[in-house]
């Protein structure tokens, strides 16, 4: 099967799942001030809204609980929202993070959190014992499992993030990259394609801020440039490359 069709197979079986059941928190995850959204697809409430604007208003996190719930309860949440695949209807996956955070509250207030990069860098090391756990579920549950992860790495890449990066982080982060670049390709019957993207945006952005990178040519430069603009899929080739040159750097 490859990668292409197991992507669209898995996003089939994600969207099916939110909008019949709801999404549901992992078993492992043991943060307690998740916010519990007050209305859940496959309900009958959900059915009741006359308009797809009204129920995303209904799942807007209230003001006294946006101000008091941790990050890590925040993230969990953000996770959670049952409309995160809008993420994927945009012209690209950039557009798709700024109208997740244009929709949803719990976005607009994650990103803001001073401590969000310590909170990201904690769950994102946590693939390893994750994946392990994932591997017995159901199909429908890797798929959500990766599609969740993607955004995790997605909101990893974000300028407000990277910029927060302390020189042990920033080493601690591409050294996770290069480890999970690994599981990703061990476990690819899981993983798709698109969860290559936000690793190919990461490497992509740290070329584009080193001053002693040389480009080989002007092409490869207005690629990157473009491909960090508007990340889509691009020839890997380019981030083969790429990806080498990261990895001399933090081996």
């Amino acid at each position: 099967m490859s990668k292409n069709i197991l992507f669209m197979k898995c996003i089939y079986c994600l969207i099916s799942i939110m909008f019949m059941n709801g999404l549901s928190v992992h078993a492992q995850m043991k943060t307690k001030d998740i916010y519990e959204y007050p209305v859940k697809p496959g309900t009958k409430e959900w059915g009741q809204f006359e308009t797809i604007e009204k129920r995303i208003a209904a799942l807007q996190i209230p003001d006294a609980v946006l101000a008091n719930i941790s990050t890590e309860g925040l993230l969990e949440t953000c996770l959670e929202f049952p409309y995160l695949t809008d993420i994927l209807f945009c012209d690209n996956y950039q557009q798709g993070f700024e109208a997740l955070m244009a929709e949803f509250n719990g976005f607009q207030e994650l990103i803001k959190r001073h401590d969000l990069t310590n909170v990201l860098l904690e769950k994102y090391q946590n693939l390893s014992v994750d994946i392990n756990n994932i591997l017995l579920q159901k199909e429908v549950e890797q798929g959500k499992f990766t599609f969740r992860h993607f955004v995790l790495e997605f909101v990893l890449t974000q300028d407000v993030v990277l910029k927060n990066l302390n020189s042990e982080q920033d080493k601690q982060l591409f050294l996770l990259s290069f480890e999970y670049n690994r599981i990703k390709k061990n476990y690819s019957y899981i993983f798709s394609n698109l969860n290559d993207l936000p690793t190919n945006l990461l490497y992509a952005k740290k070329v584009m801020s080193d001053p002693n990178f040389k480009f080989e040519n002007t092409e490869l430069k207005k690629t990157l440039l473009d491909f960090i603009q508007a990340p889509t899929s691009v020839d890997q080739r380019i981030f083969d490359f790429i990806e080498n040159y990261i990895s001399i750097e933090y081996k």
